[in-house]
């Protein structure tokens, strides 16, 4: 089951550097609008709508990352908002700009969060902190909770 670590980060261009000069490879940027629905802790339930289309994701908590338990395209984003809603209620919406990179085993993404921060996620099967040392990235600041819980 893939697996996310999430990370504050403070200073995206040079953690893009890092990146780069470790051989990571830029594949692409995107714009991004994430409807929260209200979920008990540790449960993150969620549609993305990218320029890529419209997902439906869900997340849970799980020895300090995220288990990625859902993440499937969906057709009518309108209709299932609306049922989502209506059934938990929305928690809050997420503007972001999401840059991905390819690395090694890993997809790593860097999330820019209005009114947020600035985060690297790390997907992968078996995701560890050893990756985020060889990115050049002293005492982290894990993220153990999901983007919507550290909105103002």
């Amino acid at each position: 089951m893939s697996e996310e670590l999430k990370i504050r980060i403070h200073d995206y261009q040079k953690i893009e550097e890092n990146l780069k000069r470790l051989g990571a490879r830029f594949t692409e940027e995107i714009n991004v609008v994430d409807t929260y629905f209200k979920q008990p802790a540790g449960e993150v339930l969620k549609i993305t709508e990218d320029d890529r289309g419209n997902f439906l994701v869900n997340l849970k908590l799980k020895e300090g990352k995220f288990q990625i338990l859902k993440y499937e395209k969906i057709d009518d984003v309108d209709g299932l908002k609306k049922e989502l809603n209506d059934k938990f209620g929305v928690k809050c919406v997420l503007k972001k700009k999401r840059r991905f990179f390819d690395f090694e085993d890993f997809v790593i993404n860097i999330n820019l969060i209005e009114d947020v921060g600035e985060f690297l996620i790390v997907e992968g099967e078996k995701v560890s902190s050893e990756v985020i040392s060889r990115l050049g990235i002293e005492n982290p600041e894990y993220i153990r909770v999901s983007f919507d819980e550290l909105k103002k």
